[in-house]
């Protein structure tokens, strides 16, 4: 018996169409999302003066998670974004006064406010060791005790203080997926 061929498309068009219509049935991209996070410096911030008999602690975090990119973030893409929050770590350990910050290397908040919503809602739930300033009877002492953390050793008097901190997290959305991304500057 004698094969004949049909008079519409060739096989090879065939094959193709079918792929095009697997890859459409296939599930999408996947969505890749991250925040990343790092400690920067508020413009305009005042320090503490110290003497060389002095030691400032810095407040410790405890174990404090970056913000979650919104899942339900309208956009499907979303170059890195980096929008900045400056709050107080009152003598308890807590941050108060959590705000958005606009300075420079900062997007303004109010353009992103799904993220910015993220990040302060985060960044209120954060926890810390307090600051804490150490007086030593001499700079002697303190260059021997001091450790860089809490105040240590001789100590003549230690003092939990206030500190203000503020964080640069950015976002990122590839294929729906969003990033917050974390490095410590």
């Amino acid at each position: 018996m004698r094969r004949t061929a049909h008079a519409s498309a060739p096989r090879w068009m065939l094959a193709v169409t079918i792929a095009g219509l697997t890859a459409c049935a296939s599930p999408p991209a996947t969505r890749i999302d991250s925040v990343e996070r790092r400690l920067i410096m508020p413009e305009g911030s005042a320090r503490y003066p110290m003497a060389a008999h002095q030691a400032f602690a810095y407040p410790i975090p405890q174990d404090n998670v970056s913000p979650v990119f919104p899942a339900d973030y309208p956009a499907r893409e979303l170059a890195p974004t980096t929008l900045c929050v400056s709050f107080v770590v009152d003598a308890a350990g807590n941050p108060a006064q959590v705000n958005a910050l606009a300075q420079e290397g900062c997007a303004p908040a109010e353009q992103f406010v799904p993220l910015r919503d993220a990040m302060l809602a985060a960044v209120s739930q954060w926890r810390f060791e307090p600051a804490m300033f150490c007086d030593y009877p001499d700079a002697a002492t303190r260059d021997r005790d001091w450790n860089g953390v809490g105040c240590a050793g001789a100590t003549v008097q230690k003092r939990i203080v206030p500190v203000s901190l503020a964080y640069a997290f950015t976002f990122s959305l590839r294929n729906g997926k969003g990033e917050v991304a974390s490095a410590k500057r």
